[in-house]
This record gives C-alpha cells, sequence and structure tokens, in this order.
C-alpha cells in the first residue's frame, strides 16, 4: 500500500476543514510562546495554520513537514499574511525523526496526534532526542496526542463510515473516505487502513488505499519515553493547565530538559 507521506501529498488539502483549529489550541500554543520568548520549532507543521497564527502575534517560527504538497499549502496561507509577518516564517521540508536545523529554539512542538504519525517507537524515540538537541535551555515542547481508549475498539476495531464529499479546491473532485483501525491484543500497535474515493468531473471515480500503522501508547508509554530521552514531563487535559483527571479524550504534554540525562 502506498505511505502515509503520500497520502498526505495527495489528500492533506482538506487537513483544515476534516480538523479545524479551536481557540482553546490557538491560545495553548500562544501562551507558551510568550513564556518561553522562541523562537518557536512547529514539527509536523502541516498546512502551516498555527505557524501563521503564531506568527500574526509577533513570533519567528520556523515550520517542518515531511510533506511537499503540505508544505505548499502552508506557503499559501503564510502568502497571505501581512509582508512584516511572513518575513517571521521559514518553511523546511524534513524528516521529524531526523533533522538538524543547526539552532535551538524556545518552544517546539507537535501539535493535533502528529507524533504518533511516526510508526515505531525507535523513531518516536529518535524525534525525541532530535527535539532535545534543538531545545534552547529553559525551552519547552509541547506534544498533544488523543488519549488511548480502548473500549472505543468493539472487538479490538473500529471502523469509520464514508464521509460526506468534499470538492478539491483546484480539480473540482469530489472526495470522500472510510477507515477501519485495529487495536492489536496487547494494545501496543494500530494497524488498519484509509480509503479514498474520487469522482472526477468527467463522472470517473477512483478508489485508494492506504495503511495506518502506529503505536498504541497510553498515558504512561508517554512518560517513559520522555524520560528516557531525557525530559521531565508535565501531563494536562484538553489545553488547560491543570492536572490531568483522565476524561479529557486529549492529552497535551509539557516537556523540558532535566538537568541531566537519564
Amino acid at each position: 500500500m502506498p505511505s502515509s507521506t503520500l497520502r498526505y501529498d495527495l489528500f492533506g488539502w482538506d487537513y483544515e476543514s476534516i480538523n479545524p483549529l479551536t481557540d482553546a489550541e490557538v491560545a495553548w500554543h500562544l501562551t507558551w510562546a510568550q513564556r518561553t520568548k522562541g523562537p518557536v520549532l512547529a514539527l509536523a507543521c502541516g498546512t502551516g495554520r498555527l505557524v501563521c497564527r503564531l506568527t500574526r502575534e509577533g513570533h519567528e517560527v520556523v515550520g517542518l513537514d515531511l510533506s511537499k504538497a503540505m508544505l505548499d499549502l502552508a506557503r499559501r496561507n503564510v502568502a497571505k499574511l501581512p509582508a512584516k509577518a511572513r518575513k517571521r516564517v521559514t518553511l523546511v521540508r524534513g524528516d521529524m525523526s531526523a533533522f538538524d536545523l543547526g539552532r535551538r529554539f524556545g518552544l517546539i512542538f507537535i501539535a493535533d496526534n502528529s507524533f504518533r504519525e511516526l510508526e515505531t517507537r525507535r523513531k518516536l524515540l529518535s524525534a525525541l532526542r532530535c527535539i532535545r538537541r534543538h531545545l534552547a535551555p529553559g525551552g519547552r515542547v509541547l506534544i498533544t496526542e488523543r488519549r488511548l481508549e480502548p473500549s472505543v475498539f468493539s472487538g479490538g476495531k473500529r471502523s469509520f463510515d464514508w464521509t460526506p464529499p468534499v470538492r478539491h479546491p483546484d480539480t473540482g473532485n469530489l472526495i470522500s473516505r472510510r477507515g477501519e483501525i485495529t487495536l492489536s491484543r496487547d494494545r501496543k500497535r494500530f494497524t488498519g487502513r484509509l480509503v479514498y474515493n474520487t469522482i472526477a468531473s468527467n463522472g470517473c471515480e477512483t478508489m485508494q488505499e492506504f495503511s495506518v500503522r502506529a503505536p498504541a501508547l497510553c498515558k504512561e508509554d508517554y512518560a517513559a519515553l520522555f524520560l528516557r530521552a531525557g525530559f521531565a514531563v508535565c501531563a494536562y487535559p484538553g489545553y488547560r493547565e491543570e492536572p490531568d483527571d483522565g476524561k479529557d479524550p486529549l492529552l497535551c504534554f509539557a516537556l523540558g530538559r532535566h538537568e541531566t540525562r537519564m
């Protein structure tokens, strides 16, 4: 099956409508950017929507993504910014599990469940070690992930019905998708597939299928990875800086360097 990078290259254009930004998400990242004073590194920056919001508020931001098509969309969004804000943005194509930008950042973040796009724990750990090398003294790392809820996987599986068709803004094609995700018996891995149906303006219909592979991580698994990479961690629920009660579907991690590497 095609790679996840190709999936974003072909179908990432509707990401903003599928997963719209919330006021709470924007406020969370702005608050930490103001505290740490920047500069800011956005990993798996996608269409650059958070990059643009941060740079509008005066922050220097570097956005890194592996997908060329997503970076092209980000450049379109950056082009809409005022001239002064555009000068504060740098977009780079790269792999968040193996990058070297030759500088350090006061704030580094991976938003919206993107950390788990890396398919193995080895790659997750590699990304964290890259992040640590790029983090300025006193800096912070924000990672937002959906909480693992085994109860929603009836019989170990979770299915998503066809979405309503969305029209591609450039081609006019209608796109819909469905999917199925399986949680392994030991609750350590997700596997599955996403299927995209494209209806062209001439009525021609095509199907494309993409595999899904990702580690299934509970809160304690994340904490162990962060510790191994040399970070201290605080876990917060749903963009609220308060003790995690285990109920909110979003886990928001704030990481800082340990004084001594663990």
